[in-house]
């Protein structure tokens, strides 16, 4: 293992803990972050919950909850291995940890995947084309089928997509493009699987030179916009009940509702030469469920406050049990092995079209990149987007990876896994040397709960 000194300069967090960095980014604190607060505190009793708690109407996590949240725990810890990153001039190190990757839980890693997905898919997939949103939200006695059937939110994006389709090509010849992202949050951190959908305000059509054609088409109006969404659920509860989620009596019943609760708004337009209002939108389709800044934690009542979106100029304030309040966050992961990304249109797989759309958006942003001066080539422009510095500095405007005395770029030069070397500079910064640890159930509540447990079959969601 490679050797590791001591860095040149460090800065002094507000706990009075030194971390190494670089002027104008600061390494978090993970163990001090509300978010690990609650994990450490109470996921032992969550785990006897999940075990033995008998089943009730509420919707019950994934089993794989308790292993993610687990590794949520090593997330940005320096104990668990640090890669050192130096500068090619002066030889001034910053030690950065590793990241967890866990999707629908840390907030960290969902931003940076939020700000990989909006660089691919503005630099690499979409072009300087006008775009609208469209949001299809379902009723809420659907949800808890989409949450229990895994596959089903890939179908109701399927459908969602064909409909879209449907309606551009009866306004004009053409293939659109369509980028697909199904979020499982609402703004009150409660299950709510819903799709966002960023489509062309028109279609593609290959020219008789080889080169992409584009053809706009107006929106829909409010009698275009209501038979999709009749449309549509027709479409979701024939399939429900071909699958056995609903029974003929309770399809007829969600048919022959005046309301039918399925609802789609389509309203946010951005104009083609609007990059970061396109950006803009491909975040907050992607962004991550939960904000750490939200949160406020008593540990000594065990006690959870979160604090919703504003609606009306005005938040509430969510007032729940640490038990509740981890149930509610392990719904929000994705079930393993399923994309919450799909692609449609001429962004589909095999369509005939997409090398040519890539093309087309990669031609776009070298040449945004070459006018701002900032890459020359496609794959320099790739390999700053897709890395980790990049990420930070698309989602808080610094980029750490800078050495503030010679303006060069630090470079990796080693990966750290050795204990004895880890202990050594978590020493030198004056941080923990030891694992995170979980505090013990407390006997009373261990007792209570059941001898036998009632662990939900793997794969399914309760």
């Amino acid at each position: 293992m490679f050797a590791c000194g001591a860095p040149h300069k460090t800065f002094h967090h507000s706990a009075g803990v030194s971390f190494p960095a670089t002027p104008g980014y600061r390494a978090s604190d993970p163990r001090g972050a509300i978010l690990n607060r609650i994990v450490t505190d109470n996921l032992p009793e969550f785990k006897l919950w999940m075990r033995d708690h008998q089943p009730d109407r509420r919707p019950r996590p994934h089993p794989a909850v308790i292993t993610a949240m687990e590794k949520f725990t090593e997330c940005g810890d320096m104990r668990f291995g640090a890669v050192r990153f130096r500068c090619p001039d002066c030889g001034r190190d910053m030690f950065v940890a590793f990241s967890c990757k866990r999707r629908g839980l840390c907030p960290s890693c969902d931003a940076k995947r939020a700000s990989i997905i909006t660089t691919d898919a503005s630099d690499r997939l979409l072009p300087p084309v006008p775009y609208r949103q469209w949001v299809l939200v379902v009723p809420k006695r659907l949800r808890w089928y989409l949450n229990q059937r895994s596959d089903l939110p890939g179908e109701l994006s399927r459908v969602f997509a064909k409909e879209i389709s449907r309606f551009l090509r009866g306004k004009a010849s053409g293939t659109p493009i369509q980028l697909h992202f199904v979020q499982r949050f609402g703004g009150e951190l409660n299950l709510h699987i819903h799709i966002h959908a960023v489509v062309s305000d028109g279609v593609f059509n290959p020219g008789e030179d080889g080169k992409l054609c584009y053809t706009p088409v107006c929106g829909p109006t409010e009698t275009e916009l209501a038979a999709i969404t009749e449309a549509v659920r027709r479409k979701v509860i024939r399939r429900l009940r071909r699958i056995g989620g609903l029974c003929a009596e309770a399809a007829e019943q969600m048919l022959s509702w005046k309301n039918s609760g399925f609802s789609i708004h389509e309203e946010v337009r951005i104009e083609a030469n609007d990059k970061q209002g396109r950006e803009h939108l491909l975040y907050y389709c992607a962004r991550p469920a939960l904000s750490q800044a939200r949160l406020v934690y008593s540990a000594k009542s065990k006690t959870v406050i979160y604090r919703t979106d504003a609606r009306g100029g005005r938040s509430e304030l969510l007032t729940m049990s640490s038990l509740e309040f981890l149930r509610r966050w392990g719904l929000l992961m994705p079930p393993p092995n399923k994309n919450l990304v799909r692609y449609y249109g001429a962004l589909a797989p095999h369509s005939p079209l997409r090398g040519k759309v890539v093309a087309k958006a990669a031609d776009a942003a070298v040449k945004a990149r070459r006018r701002e001066k900032l890459e020359k080539t496609v794959e320099g422009a790739k390999k700053k987007a897709r890395s980790w510095a990049a990420c930070l500095a698309r989602v808080f405007e610094v980029f750490p990876l800078i050495c503030p005395k010679c303006q060069k770029e630090l470079l990796p030069v080693a990966v750290i896994f050795n204990d004895h070397e880890l202990i050594r500079i978590l020493k030198h910064f004056g941080l923990p040397t030891d694992f995170p640890r979980f505090l013990p159930v407390p006997t009373e509540i261990a007792c209570s709960f059941a001898e036998s447990p009632l662990l939900p079959p793997a794969g399914r969601f309760f």
